[in-house]
């Protein structure tokens, strides 16, 4: 019972502080399996059972990047939740320096070449064009192609524009074809049953499709947003407006990017 009111004291906390839907069930999900491993583990509720549950989670092998979530987790648990304990002070584990996944032009070109879907086509090969989320390109609406003045419209859940990125020139003929039949509003990719798609449908799209290439190399479909910042930088675009057209709040961001650049594709006029 208690257990119980300790998840939905953390889960009114969590809304009041504004953490997305998502970022909530994640929390509450491994909050739960803390709370289970306490209770198989006969541990007491305090700071020192999470380095208890934090070496048995490195134990089943689990990434850096999830032990440090699961420490957020529970930082966020004693500090705003079960305060009246000791305060809890575990470092967070450091990560590897990992360079974003990229493809090159000639892989991109054959991973275009093996997507025979119409659909999957026109999104990969805007997710690399335009350097769209996946989760942006699934929520695109028909209305939001700016053919007029090569932009694409960016909006957020509730229909509000927040950025706009570029509507790549060789894409136009086909779109254009593409949205004929469709009504403005309406999903720009939809599903069979007129509904946006789903992310996992277009990450296993990329998978297959990728292996049809026979690429050796572990990318995902990140990988095209990934490809087309890399690109940009190698062409002379500067930080700032590539941060702009990738939505990105913090222009740091952008300097994973740079360690992917070769000095050999670096497009740069001189100006003598």
């Amino acid at each position: 019972m208690i257990e119980k009111q300790l998840i939905t004291k953390t889960k009114n906390k969590l809304l009041q502080k504004k953490y997305s839907g998502k970022t909530i069930t994640t929390y509450l999900f491994y909050l739960k399996k803390y709370f289970e491993f306490l209770k198989t583990k006969k541990l007491k509720d305090n700071p020192k059972s999470v380095q208890i549950f934090l070496n048995q989670k490195k134990k089943e092998k689990l990434s850096t990047q999830s032990l440090n979530l699961i420490l957020n987790i529970l930082i966020f648990f004693y500090t705003n939740v079960q305060t009246n304990v000791d305060k809890l002070e575990i470092k967070h584990h450091k990560t590897k320096d990992k360079r974003p996944q990229t493809l090159n032009e000639l892989q991109i070109k054959k991973l275009l070449a093996n997507t025979n879907n119409q659909k999957h086509y026109l999104v990969f090969a805007l997710s690399y064009g335009s350097g769209l989320k996946i989760s942006e390109l699934v929520s695109l609406r028909v209305k939001d192609l700016d053919f007029e003045n090569n932009l694409i419209k960016i909006c957020n859940k509730q229909g509000k524009q927040i950025r706009t990125s570029i509507l790549p020139t060789v894409l136009k003929d086909k779109l254009q074809q593409y949205i004929k039949t469709k009504k403005a509003n309406s999903p720009l990719f939809p599903n069979t049953k007129g509904n946006k798609l789903t992310t996992r449908t277009l990450q296993q799209a990329f998978i297959r499709a990728l292996a049809r290439t026979k690429i050796k190399k572990q990318a995902s479909f990140q990988s095209l947003r990934h490809s087309f910042a890399t690109q940009v930088l190698e062409s002379g675009v500067d930080k700032q407006s590539l941060q702009k057209v990738l939505g990105l709040k913090n222009i740091r961001s952008i300097d994973k990017y740079k360690k992917n650049i070769k000095i050999e594709n670096i497009r740069i006029k001189s100006p003598l």
